[in-house]
């Protein structure tokens, strides 16, 4: 019994670190931190883009480098915001490492001053504006 007891408590334990690490993690990958907001401008490296993430701009800002997270493909596309690389950005946005002891910088928007656009990504509360298809469209449907 009292092997049972302590074998539970100690899982509960564990379990409670795991889900608390989890979320903390989740903050901040998904956070935004206003506390944290820099404007950086530099030149585009490389334009990256995994399966469900959002398009990563890498971008060059004197002598260091930004993986700037901008928005989904599908967002993007729909708004008709392209970036090429070797031109020139200027973005403001959220900054931290990653866990992969990156530099990052979660978009809140960015301006091309080639043509003085500025794509908004984030409403004046932070949330993403592809959140809950508020500006009409959204994620093409499943197959």
């Amino acid at each position: 019994m009292k092997n049972t007891l302590t074998l539970l408590l100690g899982t509960a334990v564990i379990l409670g670190l795991l889900f608390s690490l989890a979320s903390a993690e989740s903050d901040i990958k998904e956070g935004y931190d206003e506390n944290t907001e820099i404007n950086v401008s530099g030149t585009i490296l490389e334009i990256t883009h995994h399966m469900r993430g959002p398009v990563i701009v890498k971008l060059s800002s004197r002598g260091r480098v930004y993986n700037i997270k901008t928005a989904p493909l599908w967002y993007l596309a729909k708004e008709n915001i392209t970036f090429v690389t070797g031109a020139q950005i200027e973005v403001m946005g959220s900054k931290y490492v990653g866990t992969d002891g990156n530099l990052y910088l979660m978009a809140r928007q960015i301006k091309d001053p080639a043509t003085g656009q500025t794509f908004v990504m984030r409403d004046s509360a932070c949330r993403p504006l592809w959140w809950g298809d508020r500006r009409g469209g959204g994620p093409p449907a499943a197959p």
